[in-house]
């Protein structure tokens, strides 16, 4: 039988992992900028409409991507104990979960986020760009969800390069597309907000492409799917023991964000425009938080699976402090640069005046949004995703949804009071979040653990 190569995650630690992942990451949080600086040609309308509804493809790309890095931490937990056979077929199990649940995403975002985007009180222009676009960008969740499953091999196998190669694809292929959209070309007419959400489409197609080529060609990785679906129910159950609590975090975020994006349309197009432009360019800062957060997941499995827990702790420590260095730095880039950066894709003099303000707030809360990140995939990789998922449920519905709207509307506050709501639901969040880890309950959960506990 062909043999799979094996792990080199721990051979590389923390930065040869994640030096790859960092220009990954960067390539694929400049898609929304690029994206947003397009459609701002089109009209700071479409540019608003793609923004107040993009968390609803998020809601749908956090439903796949935490699916699959549930599986990953599986297989990595296993890979960690030395157990190939065990690890390739959670492997299996995972990618044909994956491959389900992306089908079902394309057709939730096609024809269920139209229905969304009308009940948001969104104004006429905007809603209407907003459905459009909604009208096609699904096959892109679906196609994204397909890569999801390639990318999580890749990084368990510890050759991340390959993901970074298939995310340069990604942006020439979506920055070509957007030129196209927008400008046109010699008789092909411009296609404005369809054809943005296109160019989204075949870029990620490409770039699916390329990660399969690495896994099944290049790095010949052998994947046992006659075993994974002979026992699916036996490797599929410990990753839906992480996936089912961690999916609704990453969900009720999203639906924060639409919360916030109904709230700040209620505000004004001012307010809603102003929102969107100062999301989409702090998002660039998740770059540094998500590309450590993915390798230390790979490396933190991998020694929960070998019950190293005091290194696992400690690769922790040094993935927070190297994160909030790296994104304090870059918030500060975007602080000190705010106006030229808000020139770049709009010239309303009322977006421009205020950005100032609205970027402090922004740089404020990226610290405890790092943390966030950070200590939350560390937790959901040890497999103690229960807590920290219903924690942060109930901290956003029962607090942050609540104080969002009383600051921005009944004081009267606007979009300073959305702002402001959001940095005290990341500090609030961050907080829960460290003490958790800080009483070491996730040395419990790994999957080797609890097998352990069950045969003695």
């Amino acid at each position: 039988m062909q043999q799979s190569p094996k792990s080199r995650v721990l051979d590389k630690g923390l930065w040869g992992m994640s030096a790859p992942m960092f220009l990954d990451q960067a390539v694929t949080y400049t898609i929304p900028l690029v994206d947003m600086y397009f459609l701002s040609r089109v009209s700071d309308s479409a540019a608003a409409a793609v923004g107040a509804i993009t968390p609803l493809v998020f809601v749908a790309n956090a439903f796949l991507q935490v699916s699959a890095f549930a599986g990953a931490s599986i297989a990595g937990q296993r890979i960690g104990a030395n157990d190939y056979k065990r690890g390739n077929a959670t492997i299996g199990a995972y990618a044909s979960l994956v491959l389900l649940l992306s089908v079902i995403a394309v057709f939730a975002v096609n024809y269920g986020g139209p229905v969304v985007a009308r009940g948001m009180h969104l104004s006429g222009a905007v809603e209407t760009y907003a459905v459009e676009y909604l009208s096609v960008i699904g096959w892109m969740v679906g196609l994204w969800g397909c890569r999801l499953i390639y990318q999580t091999i890749l990084n368990i196998y510890g050759a991340p390069k390959w993901n970074t190669y298939s995310n340069v694809i990604l942006f020439v292929v979506n920055l070509l597309g957007n030129i196209l959209a927008v400008y046109g070309f010699h008789s092909i007419p411009p296609s404005g907000v369809t054809g943005v959400a296109t160019a989204s489409i075949t870029a990620a197609f490409c770039s699916l492409l390329f990660v399969m080529t690495a896994v099944h060609f290049r790095l010949a990785i052998h994947i046992p799917f006659k075993t994974a679906f002979e026992k699916f129910g036996l490797y599929i159950t410990p990753v839906l023991l992480i996936a089912a609590p961690a999916i609704l975090e990453p969900m009720s975020f999203q639906g924060y964000m639409i919360a916030l994006n109904w709230i700040a349309a209620g505000v004004g197009d001012l307010a809603l425009k102003i929102k969107i432009y100062t999301y989409n360019t702090f998002l660039f800062c998740l770059m540094i938080s998500i590309a450590l957060s993915m390798a230390t997941e790979a490396i933190i499995a991998q020694r929960v699976g070998r019950k190293e827990f005091d290194l696992a702790h400690l690769q922790l420590r040094q993935s927070l402090k190297a994160s909030l260095i790296g994104t304090t730095i870059l918030a500060s880039f975007w602080l000190v640069f705010n106006q030229p950066i808000l020139k770049l894709f709009t010239s309303d003099p009322e977006i421009i005046s205020i950005g100032v303000w609205v970027f402090l707030l922004g740089f404020l809360a990226e610290p405890m949004r790092t943390t966030n990140i950070i200590i939350g995939s560390a937790l959901r990789c040890t497999g103690d995703a229960t807590f920290t998922s219903v924690s942060s449920i109930a901290v956003i519905w029962l607090f942050s949804v609540p104080l969002a709207y009383t600051l921005a509307v009944p004081l009267h506050l606007g979009i300073y009071g959305l702002l402001i709501a959001a940095i005290l639901d990341e500090a609030v969040r961050a907080v829960i979040k460290y003490f958790r880890w800080k009483a070491r309950k996730w040395q419990i959960y790994g999957v080797v653990a609890r097998e352990s506990i069950r045969t003695n």
